[in-house]
């Protein structure tokens, strides 16, 4: 399940809440997500924005993820063809020397990732917020209200509890429709601020805004192609480092076609 298929998870899937027969606030005492129990339901919680599913021209964005993969894929391909031959033919030199090299490559599979992205529809988004255990069922229900009010974006998840991982994190995500769409991306930012959503953790970790197009090639944090994982951070779209924003693979798109 995911966020192209919202019908299919209202009517079936009762790890999301079920609007026909639930409040937002049953649904979330249905399946607390600090119980390690709620883990039997799967991975995620979601939660879904009535209004957008009653509007037809407001449905989630349904682009084609086949040919999205394969074409992605043949990306990848060729860009691991162009790093064996540059460390082929530089393989004297030092691997920074090879990594630098690289960067055009980088940027150019950053930037075809994006337009293919656009091209196959496959341009939903999510911030991603990071709080700890502790400040987890306080920041859900927030964002599980908020986004059942419309005033987020058309979904939202959680990550249920893994006693296994060992991690001290916890991850909400919180979706838009475009990620090309930089101002409903502001504006929902902009939303987890007045939720008091942003950060909500202690040290301060601004929210990642990541595409969906990274999360099915798999592009993690750390990847191999040095690749950023997340497009923007809360920082750098709501000003604080705003000038960075010009830098990301998105405005290098727009800036080459004048469009995305």
């Amino acid at each position: 399940m995911g966020l192209n298929d919202p019908d299919d998870a209202q009517d079936c899937n009762s790890a999301s809440w079920q609007q026909r027969s639930e409040t937002v606030v049953e649904f979330l005492r249905r399946a607390p997500v600090s119980d390690p129990r709620t883990a039997n339901l799967g991975p995620w919680l979601w939660v879904y924005c009535p209004k957008s599913m009653a509007n037809s021209k407001q449905r989630f964005q349904i682009g084609n993820e086949v040919s999205f993969m394969r074409m992605g894929q043949e990306l990848i391909k060729s860009y691991d063809a162009q790093q064996a031959n540059v460390e082929a033919s530089n393989h004297e030199k030092a691997p920074g020397m090879i990594a630098r090299n690289m960067n055009s490559h980088r940027k150019r599979l950053e930037e075809d990732i994006i337009t293919l992205a656009v091209k196959s529809g496959m341009t939903c988004g999510k911030g991603m917020l990071f709080p700890n255990k502790s400040e987890l069922p306080r920041c859900w229900q927030a964002v599980a209200e908020a986004t059942s009010q419309g005033r987020l974006g058309p979904a939202c998840k959680v990550a249920t509890p893994n006693p296994l991982s060992g991690k001290v994190d916890t991850l909400i995500c919180v979706y838009t429709y475009d990620f090309t769409d930089e101002a409903d991306v502001r504006r929902v930012l902009n939303e987890l601020l007045e939720l008091k959503l942003g950060p909500c953790r202690v040290d301060s970790r601004p929210i990642y805004y990541k595409c969906d197009a990274y999360t099915h090639l798999e592009i993690e944090s750390g990847n191999r192609f040095k690749i950023r994982a997340s497009l923007w951070s809360s920082d750098e779209v709501l000003g604080k480092n705003g000038k960075k924003m010009v830098y990301c693979p998105v405005a290098r798109v727009q800036k080459k076609t004048g469009r995305c």
